[in-house]
């Protein structure tokens, strides 16, 4: 399983996500806003809801924490989720 496999499978998991692939890149989007940024080396998520929300990054390599990773995923998808899908229960 690639990386990108392993981040779609847990991005899918959130309710209404899309998926956009841009050569190299993929965004996962939720209700037309980015949540998840990533390709081979590096995926990117967001780590605040403030309108102009903070980004991080983690790289992605043979010794990647992959709970780490499931959790910022899904943390982004929270701070990005408009509020009718967190009250309905969210993931």
């Amino acid at each position: 399983m690639t990386a990108i496999d392993r981040i779609r499978a847990v991005a899918s998991l959130m309710p209404e996500v899309e998926e956009r692939a841009d050569g190299a890149q993929t965004t996962f989007v939720v209700d037309g806003h980015p949540f998840v940024t990533c390709d081979a080396a590096a995926i990117r998520v967001r780590t605040s809801d403030a309108e102009a929300a903070a980004w991080t990054s983690l790289t992605l390599g043979d010794d990647t924490d992959w709970a780490l990773v499931e959790d910022r995923i899904v943390r982004s998808w929270e701070l990005t989720a408009p509020p009718r899908l967190l009250e309905a229960g969210g993931r």
